[in-house]
């Protein structure tokens, strides 16, 4: 019989049981990728990390859904590395930043771990090159796509410098504009239309916003619907608010270039997630998402 290690931890969020739940084996040395893939299901959490030695940076990261691989995804790496630096596998520091590289299935990407009184406070991740896909959305498509969030094409937020449209640093994801938080809070997925409608250019999932929200600090309010994968709304979505972010820039839709990205309170999750873009109006050079994590659960798996 083996045994496997992992801890639970509530990512993007300093509180328990707030945030987007993650499962981390912090050592899978001698797991096979069906294994790991097996072991995500069992976790059956939107996302699992494996963590690996690595000969490229200090450590490999693979990220499953309970279906998939993932190329990159954003709260497994904040809290991966959060849960790491607690453990001793990172430098450790009294107070300020360090910085490290990490192996994903993506390439190397480089890590910041912000520490406060000898304690990992913030892990921010760089993310892959920002792009962004032509935009192609007919009159047609735009009504499906209301449809499947449940809305009305007047609830959305369509303008020249807000078009819904496929972004992408590492997964694609649809950035739809919504145009208030009431809007938003009346999403009700169509799960078959919305995914015919993201699937059809390529996306991942759909990312509907607003520049409404809860807490004066935050710049956007967010949810993330992914029902072809299983994800029929996800509390917080690292690799979607990265997009975003760069969507929001690259558009000159805000002024700010770090701000906060509110998600995850329609499901009593709420989280909170940094946002840093470099660049300007259609050219996003850098995008940088990160938060904090907090240790909630510890356990053994055996097979």
């Amino acid at each position: 019989m083996r045994e496997y290690q992992f801890y639970q931890l509530d990512v993007f969020t300093e509180q328990a049981f707030c945030g987007n739940p993650l499962a981390v084996f912090p050592d899978a040395t001698n797991l096979s990728g069906e294994e790991m893939q097996t072991l995500a299901r069992e976790m059956n959490l939107s996302e699992t990390v494996f963590v690996l030695p690595s000969g490229k940076a200090l450590r490999r990261l693979r990220i499953f859904t309970p279906m998939r691989e993932l190329p990159l995804a954003g709260h497994p790496v904040v809290g991966t590395w959060n849960l790491l630096a607690q453990l001793g596998i990172t430098q450790q520091i009294e107070n300020g930043v360090i910085k490290i590289e990490q192996e994903l299935k993506l390439g190397v990407l480089p890590v910041e771990i912000e520490f406060r009184d000898s304690k990992p406070f913030k892990v921010v991740m760089t993310q892959g090159k920002f792009e962004a896909s032509e935009i192609v959305f007919d009159q047609q498509e735009i009504e499906k796509l209301a449809g499947g969030l449940g809305l009305n094409v007047s609830d959305l937020n369509l303008s020249e410098n807000l078009p819904v449209q496929v972004v992408s640093t590492g997964i694609k994801a649809l950035a739809v504009p919504v145009i208030s938080l009431e809007a938003l809070s009346r999403c009700r997925i169509n799960s078959s239309l919305l995914s015919e409608v993201y699937l059809a250019h390529g996306a991942v999932g759909c990312y509907a916003f607003t520049f409404e929200t809860k807490e004066k600090s935050s710049k956007v309010h967010a949810r993330f619907f992914a029902p072809d994968d299983g994800i029929a709304e996800d509390a917080a979505t690292g690799s979607a608010a990265g997009s975003l972010s760069g969507y929001l820039v690259h558009h000159e839709a805000i002024a700010d270039k770090t701000f906060t990205i509110e998600q995850g309170d329609f499901m009593k999750r709420p989280s909170r997630i940094f946002a840093e873009v470099s660049g300007e109006k259609g050219n996003v050079e850098r995008v940088k998402i990160g938060g904090s994590s907090i240790i909630v659960a510890k356990g053994e798996i055996f097979f």
